[in-house]
């Protein structure tokens, strides 16, 4: 498959700015619980909040996939 110039740079943006994105969820993920104090309780995780991310990533992967076939 060949791509030409325009294809590649926009190709190479969308896989920076993921990679920024990436490290930045990743960053949030390991500093969370820094900020609790040894008497507070951390609120767990539900299934419900899970299910809810999903379901908004299932819904950005949709809309890019939308957006990738009108371009």
């Amino acid at each position: 498959m060949e791509l030409d110039a325009k294809k590649k740079q926009v190709l190479a943006l969308g896989a920076l700015i993921g990679a920024i994105l990436g490290a930045g969820a990743a960053y949030l993920l390991v500093t969370a619980p820094a900020n609790v104090t040894e008497d507070e309780e951390i609120k767990p995780i539900t299934a419900t909040e899970i299910i809810g991310l999903t379901s908004l990533a299932a819904s950005l992967i949709r809309r890019l996939d939308d957006f990738r076939r009108r371009t």
